[in-house]
């Protein structure tokens, strides 16, 4: 019959949602051995559960910046990844060249002067994961193209309230601070977002301020880098709509 996991290791319980959850065997007062989970919850060891556990790859337990390098690439895996570090106060996680932020419903001080300056002019993955690193990423993309206009594009994807807005607000003040040449039309830019935004927002049970459309922002930039124009497109995202979630 298999042994009980060890006292400090951590395993994989079920959680009756379709998805493992992560628990950590711990020794209690009345020195049983017993898992308490992610949640906060306890499962009982026994002859009957133990050949439910998996065992917890050492990646998982702490959590990486870039989730390829993740020793369990499930669902799972991904999930818990997400949490630890978010529990830290990191709400930026890689996933090879996809940028993974959680919203901290919080402010944050990550967006200073300071933090453009230390990711501009870096590679991918120099520094830990931020929105101002893909930003970085595609102004040095763009540039090394120049001559043959090739175009870079961002897509920001997720559910109501993910920060989808935000983080194309910081992308775009990243950007304005980088371009080399501070201008009206840079600021013209910045001020028209919100602006915009104000004639599509609504409040939903996951978002007091929920975009109630899609947005494309072509940004166009001078042969040496310098924000030279901009246009924004609205257009309907509602191609399926929840009620409950209204």
């Amino acid at each position: 019959c298999p042994l009980p996991p060890p006292q400090g290791e951590w395993v994989w319980v079920d959680s009756g949602q379709g998805v493992p959850i992560g628990a950590e065997v711990k020794l209690t007062d009345t020195g049983k051995l017993q898992l308490f989970d992610d949640e906060g919850k306890e499962h009982e060891i026994n002859k009957k559960t133990e050949d439910a556990f998996r065992p917890m790859h050492p990646t998982s337990v702490n959590g990486v910046d870039d989730m390829i390098r993740l020793g369990d690439l499930n669902e799972a895996g991904l999930l818990r990844n997400l949490l630890v570090r978010h529990k830290e106060g990191i709400i930026y996680t890689y996933t090879g060249s996809i940028l993974v932020a959680v919203n901290p419903y919080q402010l944050l001080p990550l967006y200073t002067t300071e933090q453009v300056h230390l990711y501009t002019d870096r590679r991918l993955g120099e520094l830990p994961p931020h929105v101002f690193a893909i930003a970085d990423s595609c102004f040095f993309n763009m540039r090394r193209n120049k001559k043959d206009h090739v175009p870079v594009c961002v897509c920001f994807s997720g559910e109501s309230g993910a920060g989808k807005t935000e983080s194309t607000k910081l992308m775009l003040q990243f950007l304005a601070a980088v371009s080399g040449q501070h201008s009206w039309i840079e600021q013209q830019i910045l001020e028209a977002n919100p602006i915009l935004e104000a004639f599509g927002n609504a409040k939903t049970i996951r978002n007091d301020n929920s975009s109630r459309f899609g947005k494309y922002i072509d940004i166009n930039f001078t042969m040496g880098g310098a924000i030279e124009g901009a246009k924004i497109e609205h257009f309907s995202s509602l191609a399926y709509k929840h009620w409950d979630l209204c």
